[in-house]
């Protein structure tokens, strides 16, 4: 049984084009964009053009088993982190019996921890991983998730309980009060840089 491994990033960017070049940067390129125009859901290819009165709503990017969304927003911040697992429904209870609350749809499962972040799970065979591409091309080495020093101890111990053993998840404490997923190292055969830094996501002045 392979163990949980982190799969996707979620991030709100006030400049969706330069948070682009960033990760393109990497070899993490965009696939896909969802929006609305007149009112109507429009989902577009990487370089489709979009239509008259377009208005983004979120984009995937993408590069082997390593996923980031953007979503527009008025200033940098993290929304949430995506694991795979081998038992979704497992997690789930244990979530349950901790008094974490659960949300789902027809793709997604969602914790929301105590702490102020989410979980996204995903199992290995489901319809959204089977998107993905080769771990061997690109994937998440190691992600750092950044709490409060005083919760650390208490984040890294509840996520162990509940998601299980995330190898490829760091748990560390720093000065900020809201959690974030503010590094990553990168590994694979088209992973253009290693190390990725969520500060770079938006411009100095809009950070």
């Amino acid at each position: 049984m392979n163990p949980p491994t982190v799969f996707h990033l979620h991030y709100h960017v006030p400049d969706i084009a330069h948070a682009t070049s960033v990760l393109s940067s990497h070899g993490i390129a965009p696939v896909a964009r969802f929006g609305t125009a007149d009112g109507e859901s429009v989902a577009l290819a990487a370089d489709d053009d979009a239509p008259d009165g377009f208005r983004l709503r979120l984009q995937t990017n993408r590069s082997g088993m390593a996923d980031v969304t953007l979503t527009p927003g008025p200033r940098l911040s993290f929304d949430h982190v995506g694991v795979v697992v081998a038992d979704v429904s497992a997690v789930v209870e244990r979530a349950t019996a901790r008094d974490w609350p659960v949300t789902e749809n027809e793709r997604r499962t969602f914790l929301v921890t105590p702490w102020g972040f989410r979980i996204e799970l995903q199992s290995p065979g489901s319809d959204l991983v089977s998107e993905l591409g080769s771990a061997d091309d690109c994937r998440f080495e190691s992600v750092s998730l950044v709490v409060a020093d005083g919760i650390r101890e208490a984040v890294d111990t509840g996520i162990r309980s509940v998601v299980g053993e995330v190898a490829t998840l760091r748990v560390r404490g720093g000065p900020h009060d809201d959690p974030a997923v503010r590094e990553a190292t990168l590994a694979g055969r088209v992973c253009d840089s290693a190390h990725f830094e969520m500060a770079s996501l938006a411009p100095a002045d809009r950070a």
